[in-house]
């Protein structure tokens, strides 16, 4: 009797363990059916050999939602034509409209919503996207995932795409009239496009830094990223930001360029927004400074030039400049690297001798219209494995 009871008891134990771990290869195998999803995408989502991407995907995505996002894309699509898809899986209509309520919510998908209050559904990239609208979610420990995750892959397959998501513009004390400046490399064009949909958020780089108790050096300020129009109705829709006047944005990004941060607006004329961004916190600045050569590499139309002999050696263009562009023998400056200078203007702005200028380059960089053109651009000339390695070794090389 009693070997009889322990070998039931035993099959017992086993069975649970077979069903659990089914559990976990199952719930492992779909996470990885979204990975490889969203690295179809204009910008990937790459694999790890240590796994950190699925463990992002998890603090991100119910099991559930994990399934219901593939069947989503980056092009915004109406309810009826992404249910479509899912129909035949057995899933009802309000159930499918609640998964994709509470994904919105998370941050792990982007809402559009028409004059008519239709709203449309995409993919974000995870940068610039997912990570940007974990403001209300943001610990030590998904920021470190995150930037285990740029060093192991992540920061290849960004500086590898055709264009990069954001560029530089100058900031506006650089410019002259002389410049004759477009639009949308000028800060109050941006400003005075948006038509009032502006928001003011807190910088998603800062609060990752500030959570692992490493402040921002060049600013005490939390609330410098400006939204506008899409971005503008989703931070605010979730109270992760507020609706400021244009009056206010720009006063905020003044106060932002006194502090010596960089301009960076998404890569489109009608921008999606506007980060402010320094090199000891920002993901973006920490990886364009990680190659040899990011000026090859940065959507930018100027660059700073130099007269030597105009120098009086007061040495703020070294400690304002982000990339360290402005090479110094002594206390003086005495040229420019221009592999390295990305024209965000910063050193122009506080050069009071004036032997530094902002030149436009020859070739002008023209950026897509919005944000559907933009990564309908990308998905258009995503790269294969060794177009990608081209693109980095030039980076990196200079060459």
């Amino acid at each position: 009797m009693y070997y009889k009871e322990r070998n039931l008891l035993m099959n017992h134990l086993i069975s649970g363990l077979q069903k659990s771990l089914s559990i976990v290869l199952d719930t492992k195998k779909q996470y990885r059916k979204l990975q490889k999803h969203l690295n179809n995408q204009p910008v990937g989502f790459p694999s790890t050999f240590t796994g950190v991407e699925i463990d992002l995907l998890k603090e991100m995505f119910s099991i559930d939602e994990a399934k219901i996002a593939l069947y989503l894309n980056y092009r915004f699509e109406s309810l009826e034509t992404v249910y479509k898809r899912a129909e035949d899986d057995g899933y009802s209509e309000s159930q499918f409209v609640n998964f994709l309520e509470e994904m919105e919510k998370k941050g792990s998908i982007f809402v559009r919503i028409d004059d008519d209050n239709n709203k449309f559904y995409a993919l974000h990239p995870f940068v610039i996207g997912m990570f940007e609208m974990q403001l209300k979610r943001m610990t030590p420990g998904f920021y470190m995932k995150t930037r285990t995750y740029m060093l192991q892959q992540f920061a290849y397959e960004y500086l590898s795409t055709e264009i990069l998501q954001m560029r530089v513009i100058p900031v506006h004390k650089s410019i002259t009239p002389a410049h004759n400046i477009a639009t949308y490399d000028q800060i109050k064009g941006l400003v005075e496009g948006a038509h009032n949909r502006i928001s003011l958020a807190e910088c998603i780089c800062r609060k990752g830094k500030d959570s692992i108790g490493q402040p921002c050096e060049k600013t005490d300020q939390r609330e410098v990223c400006i939204g506008f129009r899409d971005f503008h109705d989703t931070y605010t829709r979730h109270h992760w930001g507020r609706t400021i006047s244009k009056e206010q944005a720009l006063e905020i990004l003044d106060q932002n360029e006194k502090s010596g941060l960089v301009l960076m607006p998404s890569n489109s004329q009608n921008a999606d927004f506007v980060c402010s961004c320094c090199n000891c916190c920002c993901g973006i600045l920490e990886m364009l400074n990680m190659v040899t050569a990011p000026a090859k590499i940065t959507s930018s139309n100027y660059y700073c030039e130099l007269t030597p002999d105009a120098c009086i050696g007061c040495g703020i263009c070294q400690k304002r400049c982000p990339t360290g562009a402005i090479i110094f023998k002594g206390k003086n400056a005495i040229s420019i690297n221009t592999n390295r200078c990305i024209g965000c203007g910063l050193c122009v702005s506080t050069c009071k001798p004036g032997a530094l200028q902002l030149r436009k380059k020859d070739q002008q960089f023209i950026p897509p219209k919005n944000h559907d053109d933009l990564y309908d651009y990308l998905m258009a000339h995503k790269k294969t494995a060794i177009e990608k390695i081209f693109n980095i070794a030039r980076a990196f090389t200079g060459l």
